[in-house]
């Protein structure tokens, strides 16, 4: 869990960490309101929340420390622009896969 917050650092903006990892995976899930419908939206956007937060975070995280854990008074590791790349894609990718399954399932 620490290394959630570590790279989230809150709900806004700072100086330290310009970027919010939040917001990039939920305007790739709304992206699919326009294809599935709401239903498949909403599952969408739910498994990409759960996977960044359970999965993502936490393995960009320990990648970006060199494999080890993040200790508590270290500094969080600076996400790359490459780290926001891979992770984007990967937020895109869940939930526009959620959301096809939903829609196909429905």
């Amino acid at each position: 869990m620490r290394a959630v917050r570590a790279l989230t650092s809150g709900f806004g903006f700072s100086t330290e960490q310009p970027w919010l990892p939040g917001l990039p995976h939920v305007a790739a899930a709304l992206a699919t309101y326009f294809v599935f419908g709401a239903r498949a939206c909403v599952t969408g956007l739910l498994l990409a929340t759960l996977a960044s937060f359970v999965v993502y975070l936490p393995v960009t995280a320990l990648t970006l420390n060199g494999g080890r854990a993040i200790g508590a008074d270290a500094p969080a590791p600076v996400l790359t622009t490459r780290a926001q790349m891979v992770l984007l894609g990967l937020w895109t990718l869940t939930a526009w896969a959620g959301a096809a399954l939903t829609a196909v399932a429905g």
